[in-house]
């Protein structure tokens, strides 16, 4: 008996340890370990030993937070991201057979999405007054004051009956949120559809910056930046009018399209962008004297021109940033031209784009989202085609793993030998994983992913899902042996 009670000790102790996360361990759900890698089990995660940054071979859990049946389309736009302090996993979707914002966070055992686990609490944030079509093109995204314990949830989205773009937002102490505001920031009239397109970032003193789309059917279209400056500002509708300051970056025909925003060190937001009139991945920052914005007040640089043949290149691009140090952005995007996945870093390797992986050729979106893990080398989860279906990817630098010397995509890039490429969700008969998908790297370093699922058996029986995978440590405990 004493040794039993010692096993359960232990199990205590771990499960205090690391709280939300263990909790996360012990849902239902399919487990499963990367393919053709490796596992040291004497590597515990609270032990640092010489190998803190090999997390790529914990295992892996998936499971549905919404799961949909015909008609009910749940899953799309979504955005993922972890509370601070917690670390609970919160994400942003567009529920389309109602029209509406979702917001879903992880509540083990007093959840009310439709899934088999109860671990998932949804509740609708923006239902649309009059009946309106919101909740498309989410970001959502958190900010932390650790120091008096004080953090903010924001989410941007569209409202497409008015052609808006709209934002809805917290502002929360240690166990209760006291402040919410839901303000549309841009409301255009035909020709012009604002929102087309979002992505929320906040700045390290806690304010809002939403980068958008804006889609002009006469004429140039837009790449917008709104951030919240509480009064004296030139946009906002309503309540909110003064609120929002709203800014062009760059203009012209298909310009502005995918954007996708972060802070870099110390406050300068950087925002990715697709430009559609060339065919080219472009980025932007604040530069006095630059060749871009009302004022030229920003730089407009291309990162990608799809050289030598002109490819087409920069869709779905993911941009990632590193706020504590001085690091340039790196961008994650599709060639859409050679159906390939391809990474840029102006601090590593070629300096040049790279290719990571083939993803195959599609006219339709294809999902991508870059984050870096806790030393700070890439993780991309992405959309594959595989056969006539598409499946959800994950590739990693090889160092990730107990064997660092796996490699089996991709192009070498600096730092470490090309990439390891591995199936996280292959996609069965009728389904398509992960069109949307959305990543984010918690304070253990272990990776969780938010995506959908589309099933589509005939033109009258379809459904998108919301779907959820996540790391987990690897809990060995000691074996029981007789006295």
């Amino acid at each position: 008996m004493k040794k039993i009670s010692n096993v359960i000790s232990l199990m205590i102790i771990l499960i205090l340890s690391f709280g939300v996360n263990l909790g996360q361990a012990q849902q239902t759900g399919e487990t499963f370990l990367p393919t053709n890698t490796t596992r040291n089990e004497g590597n515990y995660p609270w032990q640092t030993d010489n190998y803190p940054w090999q997390t790529g071979s914990y295992p892996w859990q998936r499971e549905y937070i919404d799961q949909a049946s015909y008609p009910e389309n749940a899953g799309n736009y979504a955005s993922l991201a972890n509370q601070p302090f917690s670390d609970v996993p919160y994400v942003s979707f567009y529920n389309a057979k109602y029209g509406d914002l979702m917001l879903a966070h992880h509540a083990p055992g007093s959840g009310n999405c439709d899934s088999y686990n109860d671990d998932w609490y949804c509740e609708v944030v923006d239902p649309g007054d009059d009946n309106a079509d919101v909740g498309t093109y989410t970001s959502l995204n958190f900010w932390a004051d650790e120091a008096n314990q004080l953090w903010k949830i924001g989410i941007s989205y569209h409202d497409a009956t008015h052609r808006a773009l709209k934002f809805t937002g917290w502002t929360c102490g240690r166990t209760y949120c006291t402040i919410h505001n839901t303000d549309t920031i841009d409301l255009e009239n035909s020709p012009y559809n604002a929102g087309i397109g979002t992505s929320l970032a906040f700045s390290p003193d806690g304010a809002p910056h939403i980068a958008y789309y804006l889609s002009n059917t006469t004429g140039d279209d837009y790449l917008m930046l709104a951030n919240y400056v509480g009064s004296g500002g030139n946009c906002g509708v309503g309540s909110a009018y003064g609120m929002w300051k709203c800014r062009y970056i760059d203009y012209g025909p298909n310009v502005g399209q995918y954007p996708s925003l972060a802070f870099s060190h110390p406050d300068i937001p950087n925002i990715a962008y697709y430009d559609g009139n060339m065919g080219w991945l472009k980025t932007a920052y604040p530069k006095s004297g630059g060749n871009c914005g009302k004022y030229n007040d920003w730089q407009c640089d291309t990162v990608d021109d799809g050289a030598p043949d002109n490819a087409n290149v920069g869709k779905y691009v993911s941009i990632a940033t590193n706020i504590s140090v001085i690091t340039p952005p790196r961008f994650a995007y599709y060639d859409q031209t050679h159906g390939t996945l391809k990474f840029y870093s102006a601090n590593w390797g070629p300096h040049r784009p790279v290719v990571v992986d083939n993803m195959g050729s599609s006219d339709t979106r294809m999902g991508i989202s870059l984050a870096f893990d806790s030393i700070d080398w890439p993780v991309i989860a992405y959309q594959k085609i595989v056969g006539t279906s598409k499946s959800l990817y994950i590739a990693r630098n090889p160092t990730a793993y107990d064997d660092d010397q796996l490699s089996n995509c991709g192009e070498q890039t600096g730092g470490f030998h090309k990439w390891f490429c591995y199936p996280l969700d292959i996609a069965r008969q009728y389904l398509s994983e992960a069109e949307y998908v959305s990543m984010s790297v918690n304070t253990y370093g272990l990776v969780e992913i938010a995506y959908s699922e589309f099933y589509n058996h005939t033109a009258s029986d379809y459904a998108t899902s919301l779907k959820y995978m996540f790391q987990r440590f690897p809990i060995f405990l000691p074996l029981l042996q007789k006295p």
